[in-house]
């Protein structure tokens, strides 16, 4: 493990050294490539990383000491309980009773060991971490049950394995049932999940008591749909493989009001709804946005080796520019009223408030767009302020030699500087990077000062977690977005708005008002590589990128050269050289996960939009990569299979669809709501790129005896919940805790009509019933052990029967239900070919003695009389 606690990287002297070098290539590592090495094997201590924040005035330095000793060590595990609340509950109390007593006993080292706690900052003790080593995970196997149960409540789409801080987002956006909520660069998926949840509600309940004709509480959200929510999620992601990582994460909670897209998110293309009366087009606006940026990802250091061999502040000032505009594009589809989330796993105050100072200045100050005060929400959160004062660090140079390393507390410092060298030393070169908007505002009146005290900084050493920025903002008015250059002065004006709301949703009203960019020019000019993903966990996907090479000023330093320790100058001051250090080169690799960065005007040298055209979203010749096609409202297939299952009419017959370029009922039918209708039917020939909408509601069932099925279509488990409740035929109730295991372990189990059977009163109600799929309904029954509700697709064959639900998903009940971790489950079918197969090869056998036999034991092949 690394260095860490109070004093690290001190001189001899004992003084801290702000930027401290120490000589040729002192933790720089020479280049070496450290991909391969042991997370304990590689140095966590990094100069520039440490003096950059310890000289900055983010903490008092006694708390600094504390905040980087943490920064140093193991992240803990962390996880979350998903799904509708009541299900949550459920399976977080089968983890407590069962779990944390036998973890609570156990001793490593003469001490007991720590086991999972709760994270106060969240509610309902849903959030759990734990510290626990790996040399005690692997000695004890309470803790190896543990790991086998939450990798199966992970599997089965109950336990999210996410960092802490990557949860505290969505719960900042205050979303509510009946949103349009939009998530502009979601991938890994985590926080989309937590958004889906939030825009569910407790709509299963209230579908329940609707259904039944009995009136339901729509008190705190839109459930005007047969209390079904109205809200949708759109979660975009610029790169096709991570936004199918998007839908792996995001499918386990079968939400029909998701939609994922793929798009730069910066550029994000305005959604076409319906028209007015008048035949004037309108434009989707959303309640909430999530912006959770691609950042340099310092918070991240505890989880994450490369920052501490990699970082530079040049990281941050390349990305800046970026972040900017995914703020702008966000706060251009935000409705007026509507709030904001900006966030990163970043420290760095050019990727935080600077972003937010720059964006509300640019929208017309805090008229327009405000920062929310959120101290009384999430109470138990511990966090600090945001900085309403830093510098910018860059590093000068000549010719790629003779560098220095500086400090620059205003632009005006910073344009001094410029301005002095380019007299004194001609040569000498700044980051181009650098703009003014990077700069803290000072001294301006309190009726337009910008409260960034309002942002949220949560420290590593606060809680135990990573490094993370929030900021809460809240759109006043309408606005006009002029950007800022390189020199400081405007640039360009982006776009205006003339919102004119004249349906239920907020909408632009104005054609001339949408950010619509052909998708083919926009992937052609804003290419970005695939983040390499760990797993489909969030902590190990951080949306950390690198800024891209460039500068002049961006090129290593020779470790044998003169050149090895620069001066760091604090230019506000125009102090003397503190400190030496090496310049480090940030990796030539453009930004991800989210966004692109696009091709910046040659007049705009920090990459504004200045003189760039806003391309209209046309059709393109791309190709679509997936297909969605709506079934019309009066097909026959939906009738018969209504039919078959007595599904209610009030259950909706238009939002249905299926996967392929000609509309065909081929394999799969999915069920959406209808404002995913709406937006994917208005806009899928417009050239949006369409990832991911639906829930499978029914699947073609391809058997032997189909003539004598009067349906051939199954449930599925992702969409039964979503009808049950309105189907009043085919339905089994399964009430005896035995029968549901006897279930859940055998396969196709027999099913005789006449001769006795082994499968309870679900085999009672079934043996009569004709061939094709059911309902089984099991009620809660803490009697039973039956925690909450559940409903599992039933196949009724002509002789057994057979619970539609995969084998990871039986052995995922059998161990939260019956505490089974390797269960025998037994295949019938199988079994039966098996045997089959047996007597077939002793058959064989056989013949092949009896002509031993015959030729005296010898077989005579090949040989002659």
């Amino acid at each position: 493990m690394g260095r860490g606690g109070r004093g690290g990287n001190r001189n001899r002297g004992g003084h801290r050294k702000p930027f401290g070098g120490g000589g040729k290539g002192k933790n720089r590592n020479s280049g070496r490539d450290t991909r391969t090495d042991s997370w304990n094997e590689v140095p966590r201590s990094n100069d520039f990383f440490e003096g950059y924040y310890r000289s900055g005035g983010f903490l008092p330095e006694d708390e600094f000491d504390e905040m980087w000793a943490t920064l140093a060590k193991d992240l803990p595990n962390s996880f979350r309980f998903t799904g509708t609340k009541s299900d949550a509950l459920a399976v977080r109390e089968i983890f407590k009773q069962r779990y944390i007593p036998k973890i609570t006993s156990i001793k490593f080292d003469g001490e007991l060991v720590d086991p999972p706690r709760a994270v106060k900052a969240f509610p309902d003790e849903l959030v759990w971490d734990m510290t626990t080593h790996k040399k005690v995970i692997r000695k004890h196997p309470p803790f190896a049950e543990f790991q086998k149960f939450l990798v199966a409540e992970t599997t089965s789409g109950n336990v999210s394995r996410q960092e802490v801080v990557s949860m505290i987002p969505p719960h900042f956006l205050d979303v509510r049932p009946g949103m349009v909520v939009l998530d502009m660069c979601a991938a890994p998926g985590s926080k989309s999940a937590q958004l889906a949840e939030m825009i569910h509600g407790d709509e299963e309940e209230r579908v329940k008591k609707a259904a039944s004709g009995a009136p339901f509480d729509s008190e705190g959200g839109d459930y005007n749909d047969d209390g079904r929510s109205t809200g949708l999620l759109i979660a975009n992601d610029t790169d096709y493989k991570r936004a199918g990582m998007l839908v792996h994460q995001v499918k386990r909670l079968n939400f029909p009001n998701l939609i994922v897209t793929q798009h730069d998110a910066s550029i994000f293309p305005s959604i076409e709804i319906p028209s007015t009366a008048e035949g004037k087009r309108q434009y989707l606006k959303f309640d909430r946005i999530l912006a959770d940026v691609p950042c340099s990802g310092d918070g991240t250091a505890r989880k994450n080796v490369n920052v501490w061999q990699k970082w530079t502040p040049k990281d941050g000032l390349g990305l800046h520019n970026l972040q900017l505009r995914i703020l702008f594009r966000g706060l251009q589809m935000l409705k007026k009223g509507g709030r904001l989330v900006y966030s990163t796993c970043s420290m760095n105050p050019v990727e935080n408030e600077a972003v937010i100072q720059a964006a509300i200045d640019q929208c017309g100050g805090t008229s327009k767009v405000t920062l929310v005060d959120c101290s009384d929400h999430l109470p138990d959160l511990i966090r600090k302020p945001g900085l309403t004062k830093w510098k910018i660090f860059d590093i000068s140079a000549v010719a790629g030699e003779k560098k220095i390393a500086h400090n620059f507390s205003t632009w005006e410092s910073f344009d001094k500087a410029k301005k002095k060298y380019d007299e004194e030393e001609p040569g000498r070169t700044f980051s181009s990077k650098i703009s003014k908007d990077m700069f803290p505002i000072l001294d301006a009146p309190e009726a337009v000062r910008i409260p960034l005290e309002r942002c949220m900084r949560v420290y590593p050493h606060l809680q135990d977690t990573g490094g993370f920025f929030i900021a809460v903002l809240e759109k006043m008015d309408d606005i006009r977005i002029a950007q800022l250059g390189a020199s400081g002065s405007t640039t360009a004006t982006i776009t205006s708005e003339k919102i004119k709301s004249s349906t239920p949703m907020d909408v632009d009203g104005t054609e001339d008002n949408k950010m619509n960019l052909d998708p083919v020019e926009s992937a052609r000019q804003n290419r970005s590589p695939k983040r390499k993903l760990e797993g489909a966990e969030e902590e190990n996907a951080t949306k950390r990128v690198r800024v891209e090479a460039g500068d002049s000023t961006n090129s290593p330093v020779d470790a044998g050269s003169e050149d090895a320790k620069p001066a760091v100058k604090d230019e506000e001051e125009d102090s003397k050289p503190t400190v030496n250090g090496t310049a480090e080169d940030a990796d030539a690799k453009p930004p991800a996960n989210g966004s692109v960065e696009t091709v910046p005007d040659a007049k705009a040298p920090n990459g504004a939009f200045a003189n760039e055209t806003i391309k209209k979203l046309e059709p393109s010749a791309q190709g679509q990569k997936e297909y969605f096609e709506y079934l019309p409202a009066d097909d026959p297939t939906i009738a018969s299979i209504f039919d078959f299952f007595g599904i209610s009419d009030r259950f909706p017959r238009d939002r249905f669809l299926v996967r392929n370029k000609e509309g065909l009922l081929l394999n799969k039918i999915y069920y959406t709501s209808e404002l995913c209708k709406t937006v994917i039917k208005m806009n899928k020939e417009r050239g949006m790129r369409f990832v991911h909408c639906g829930v499978i509601m029914f699947v073609a069932h391809k058997i032997r005896e189909k003539e004598q099925l009067k349906c051939n279509w199954r449930l599925q488990d992702e969409g039964i919940k979503i009808v049950a409740p309105w189907a009043s035929k085919r339905i089994v109730q399964c009430t005896k805790n035995e029968t549901l295991h006897t279930l859940l372990k055998q396969f196709f189990p027999k099913l005789p009509r006449e001769e006795p059977h082994a499968l309870g009163e679900v085999g009672d109600q079934l043996r009569d019933l004709e061939p094709g799929c059911a309902f089984m309904n099991v009620n809660k029954n803490e009697e039973e052990g039956f925690p909450y509700d559940m409903v599992f697709p039933i196949w009724r064959h002509p002789g057994s029967i057979n619970l539609m639900t995969d084998k990871d998903d039986r052995k995922a009940f059998l161990l939260r239900l019956y505490n089974e971790s390797n269960p025998e489950m037994v295949n019938h079918v199988a079994d039966k070919a098996a045997a089959k197969l047996k007597a077939e090869e002793a058959a064989t056998e056989q013949a092949d003695g009896d002509e031993d036999d015959e030729n005296g034991g010898v077989k005579l092949d090949g040989l002659e009389e």
